[in-house]
């Protein structure tokens, strides 16, 4: 019975996850949406500019987060101890989308991109 807990629970973090993977993928697409509005037109208003800013942050979370985990032997086991002593120090080392992971997957809100990567003819 235990076992069968301890499964669902597992199964429950890794679909959080990979929903979390999925909104990093679409925020950097926005993100990647606003600089090619800012090469073409030469601007970008404050709100885009923070989408920017965001995901800039949320890379070098990323590459901070990711690069140990991939040269350090043992650090997939170290990982999540260096997260929970980092959010016990008021230290933010995961990205955005990472951080609304107590929200159950059904209920956690779709985000839509305003700007389409379609050309435009």
């Amino acid at each position: 019975m235990e076992m069968d807990k301890l499964l669902k629970k597992i199964e429950e973090n890794i679909h959080i996850f990979l929903l979390n993977i999925k909104q990093q993928g679409e925020n950097t697409r926005e993100a990647g949406e606003v600089l090619e509005k800012y090469f073409k037109e030469g601007k970008i208003t404050k709100e885009e500019e923070k989408i920017l800013q965001t995901q800039l942050w949320d890379s070098l979370k990323i590459v901070g987060v990711v690069v140990p985990f991939v040269l350090i032997p043992g650090a997939s086991i170290l990982m999540p101890l260096l997260i929970k002593v980092a959010e016990k120090h008021n230290i933010d080392i995961l990205p955005t989308s990472f951080k609304s992971k107590k929200i159950l997957p059904e209920k956690k809100p779709k985000v839509k991109s305003k700007f389409s990567w379609k050309k435009k003819l």
